[in-house]
């Protein structure tokens, strides 16, 4: 298992990524979660941070929630909860908005994985908003 912030493996790099985008790690979130390729849409934020689970990239996910949330978790928690996962998969069920030029943007997913070996299925409907041409995740409300 990996451990929090380690680097990701080199042969991880060709594999599918995790996001289900249908583009290897190298091409999608890989240079997102480095800081080579920010993500320009809360889309791509969205599946960045949903990699970084999977890879227990914790300094990312802290970096790119919206700095007034952050006193509800601290990255140790964070660390804690992702390891604790087997992260199955994601599913982009529907965006609104944020865009590259847009402030704000809804993100509706469905995350997959096995916690204390029960199948589990998170769908909620999250919040972006670019700040200063960043994106952060700011909240979200449970979808219906």
């Amino acid at each position: 298992m990996p451990q929090a912030n380690d680097p990701i493996p080199v042969a991880a790099h060709g594999q599918s990524c995790p996001c289900g985008s249908g583009s290897t790690l190298g091409d999608c979130c890989l240079p997102r979660l480095t800081g080579e390729r920010p993500p320009r849409t809360a889309e791509q934020l969205m599946r960045s941070r949903y990699t970084a689970h999977v890879f227990l990239q914790i300094d990312y996910l802290w970096q790119t929630w919206s700095p007034d949330q952050r006193q509800r978790s601290n990255p140790e928690q964070i660390r804690a909860w992702a390891a604790s996962c087997e992260w199955l998969g994601l599913q982009i069920m529907a965006t609104e908005a944020g865009q590259e030029n847009d402030s704000a943007g809804l993100v509706s997913f469905v995350a997959l994985y096995r916690h204390d070996g029960n199948f589990q299925q998170h769908h909620e409907i999250s919040l972006f908003r670019q700040v200063m041409g960043r994106w952060f995740y700011v909240d979200h409300q449970p979808a219906e």
